[in-house]
């Protein structure tokens, strides 16, 4: 099995996403998953502590930048999508995974163009923008909240619930206070 996981931005994108691709990888070893996020965004950092090969995209978000932010965003969505459609050609999966953030949204796109089965997780009650759009395009919408199904079509929702990782946790450091 080949699965791209899109998206990121934040870590409410990021962990469930990696919760997914861990528990692909325990079902079936030899499964290859892709992570492809932005540039900037949390996943540069997390997903390769992780042990998953990750792609960036030079997409950036849009809303609130301004003028010369709007610009460079603008820019970024072209180029992305461009990007996009050389990774599906080269890595050729089966399945694409949109866990939000503006990241998933040219691959997403560029998947559905080549014939791929899309899903996207929305791990919020309210969706983000990325998702509303893209929610149109997809296979299907796994909610975390039944609350959310209200802001996508009906036929394609199936609520799932969070998945999250489950690890033992340092324990807290002890601080003075003065």
């Amino acid at each position: 099995m080949r699965v791209v996981i899109a998206g990121g931005g934040t870590g409410g994108h990021l962990f469930p996403g990696l919760a997914v691709a861990q528990e692909l990888k325990r079902r079936d070893s030899v499964a290859e998953i892709l992570f492809v996020g932005s540039e900037v965004g949390i996943e540069s950092r997390v997903v390769p502590q992780e042990g998953f090969p990750l792609e960036t995209l030079p997409i950036k978000g849009i809303k609130g930048r301004g003028i010369r932010g709007f610009i460079e965003a603008l820019w970024g969505i072209p180029v992305s999508f461009s990007r996009s459609l050389r990774t599906i050609n080269r890595f050729r999966p089966e399945c694409v995974i949109g866990v939000g953030g503006y990241a998933s949204g040219p691959f997403l796109v560029a998947g559905k163009m080549k014939g791929i089965r899309c899903v996207i997780m929305e791990q919020n009650l309210r969706p983000g923008l990325t998702n509303l759009i893209l929610a149109r395009l997809v296979d299907r919408v796994f909610t975390t909240y039944e609350g959310s199904a209200a802001y996508f079509p009906r036929f394609k929702v199936m609520r799932t619930g969070n998945p999250v990782r489950w690890r033992t946790l340092p324990p807290p450091e002890r601080q003075e206070h003065f």
